[in-house]
């Protein structure tokens, strides 16, 4: 393929050419530059154009497809912006969402929230709790449940922080937070008060949290994210290009995040100056906890919009080290700043070390660091041809994950732009756009499949928050992605490929009992693939925490071996394919996960 850059023209993959920049052309002498030789390079650019197009289309011909479900599914929220005349930066970036089996009948549920009417118009709505019914349709039980907000709503983590079985909700807010304790029996009560983790002071605009046991004791702590202050003084509106609009971040002041530590006996204590992460004036829009260097312990990674990104290694005695700049992923490869709106970790060549994704602004392009081990990151972007197909779009949530259970990590993002009267400029933007994705060939380079990934991916929206879970459990992922002012997009993957998959739950029982913080490497058909469980993550969302593996052709691993917080390790041999696994920890056997209402259906082509 070639690319014009700058003065150079860039050959790749064509065998006995070599590249030759416009300046070392200029010196070649005139009798060495034969008119014939130049039509042939012309005819060249053309041919390889053309043979890469095929090659493309060969490559990946309609395989898996994806189909909105949302309507079919009974699910009928809408995302409330709540803006009165134009909107203000509160009301362009929700919304979040989350996934969990709230009610532990083996079925993943989804947790929207909503944002509300601040102008006393006398608008009534509120978040919802959608109960997955085991059939391929939901159920709004959020008045039964009694989770459906306290404020303007942003983004949501699930966390079973008390350890009783049945995880807990966390919903993050304009000002004022709230914390569901889930009671067992379909319902939930508000603790925030309780628990002391309401957050900072009003008019905070709360950004993305996680749940993780930082200090490995076995109860899972809260870092809750802070992005700018909103104030009844604060500007407004102002003018991008040639019209009026919402205000960027940077008119605006900063926020501290929050770390606060489990005390065991449901409350929790503010412990953000002594564990060394306190930032007066961070902009933090997501954030995702794993270990990047493999010592055991997890480190937080935050995203800021603006400024330069955080990361905060464990130093394994309860406080954290900021080297964000000093492991190269601070800043792009090319030392800018980022919009950074979405963090997702994940071992997309199968080296064994935790890799990093983070969406960027429009014209700005989406990041991809490759984990070079010994603490250091390296963008690879350009290399893994994700930086001209991200350029044209804005995108937010999203991240890793296996779609055509191949064996290796996609990316999908969910895109939208966050100025709504971009559609009036001279610039051509549009507010709304297509959801994006990624294959990853298994060669460190991504293809874009966006055009051959079926109905799913036609229709444009202000994609914000993203999840991933096996919402059928048929062992392909789903995605749910909650779009600004629109219903949410739940994407149904069609399967039906042939490739095999296997899937993990695990119970803490010394560890936390979500496992948040556990790693599991499977060994399989000649791939050595990892996962992590991780709370938080894409973009003020959080995805099903059961940890799917594609197979590809393989029928049975070889290996899965489970390293948990607690630093036990637990080896299992010769596991077969297409089942639902869960793995208690310190119990030698492998027992099946238990689903409620139906049993879940293999297709026929992968039996």
């Amino acid at each position: 393929m070639f690319y014009w850059e700058s003065e150079c023209l860039i050959m790749h993959e064509i065998p006995q050419m070599k590249p030759v920049s416009a300046k070392a052309a200029r010196n070649i002498p005139a009798s060495g530059r034969h008119p014939l030789l130049l039509g042939a390079c012309a005819i060249c650019i053309v041919l390889a154009l053309f043979a890469e197009n095929l090659y493309a289309q060969a490559a990946h011909p309609p395989g898996i497809q994806f189909t909105d479900v949302t309507a079919q599914s009974g699910i009928k929220f809408v995302h409330y912006r709540g803006n009165n005349g134009i909107a203000i930066i509160r009301e362009v970036f929700g919304p979040g969402l989350c996934v969990a089996d709230f009610d532990g009948d083996g079925w993943q549920d989804i947790y929207f929230v909503n944002g509300r009417d601040l102008y006393d118009r006398g608008v009534t709505v509120r978040n919802a709790l959608y109960h997955n019914n085991g059939d391929g349709t939901f159920t709004d039980v959020t008045d039964k449940a009694g989770v459906p907000g306290t404020g303007y709503g942003l983004g949501c983590v699930w966390g079973d922080y008390d350890n009783d079985g049945f995880p807990d909700l966390y919903v993050t807010q304009y000002g004022r937070n709230v914390l569901y304790h889930n009671n067992g029996d379909g319902t939930f009560t508000d603790v925030t008060d309780k628990a002391k983790v309401a957050g900072m002071e009003a008019g905070t605009f709360h950004g993305g949290a996680t749940f993780f046991d930082y200090d490995r004791d076995g109860r899972l702590d809260l870092y809750v994210g802070g992005y700018v202050t909103l104030g009844p003084d604060s500007p407004r509106y102002c003018d991008f290009i040639d019209v009026r609009t919402n205000c960027p971040p940077s008119v605006y002041k900063g926020s501290p995040a929050v770390l606060y530590h489990n005390n065991g006996d449901g409350t929790f204590t503010d412990v953000t100056s002594t564990a060394g992460i306190y930032q007066p004036e961070g902009k933090n829009l997501s954030v995702g906890a794993a270990d990047y260097d493999n010592d055991g312990w997890p480190d937080l990674f935050v995203a800021n919009d603006g400024l330069n990104a955080y990361l905060y290694h464990n130093d394994h005695k309860g406080t954290f080290s900021e080297v964000g700049l000093l492991s190269g992923m601070a800043l792009t490869g090319r030392g800018k700043t980022m919009a950074a709106m979405c963090i997702s970790l994940g071992d997309y060549d199968n080296d064994g070390l935790l890799d990093l994704y983070i969406s960027d602004f429009q014209k700005a392009s989406d990041h991809l660091w490759h984990n070079e081990g010994k603490g250091s990151f390296e963008e690879v972007s350009d290399q893994a041809g994700i930086t001209i197909p991200t350029r044209d779009v804005l995108s937010f949530g999203g991240g890793f994950s296996d779609y055509d259970n191949d064996g290796w990590l996609d990316l999908f993002i969910a895109n939208g732009h966050v100025y709504p009267e971009v559609e009036q400029s001279a610039d051509k933007v549009h507010f709304k756009q297509i959801n994006s994705l990624f294959h990853n060939e298994g060669t460190g380079k991504f293809v874009e499949t966006t055009k051959q990934a079926g109905p799913g991916f036609t229709t444009p929206y202000v994609g914000r928050g993203v999840a991933f879970a096996d919402f059928d459990n048929d062992g392909f992922v789903e995605m749910v992605v909650g779009n600004n002012g629109d219903p949410p997009l739940l994407l149904h993957n069609s399967g039906g490929n042939g490739n095999h998959f296997i899937n993990f739950r695990l119970v803490g029982t010394k560890s936390n009992r979500d496992a948040m913080g556990a790693r599991i490497h499977v060994v399989a058909g000649g791939l050595s693939q990892i996962r992590e469980v991780a709370g938080g993550g894409s973009y003020l969302s959080q995805s099903d925490l059961r940890a799917n593996f594609g197979l590809g052709k393989t029928t049975r691993a070889e290996t899965v071996e489970i390293t948990w917080p607690s630093g036990m390790r637990q080896v299992f041999h010769n596991v077969e394919a297409d089942k639902f696994y869960e793995i208690e920890e310190g119990k030698d056997e492998l027992s099946q996960q238990r689903f409620a209402h139906s049993t879940p259906t293999i297709p026929s082509s992968k039996k």
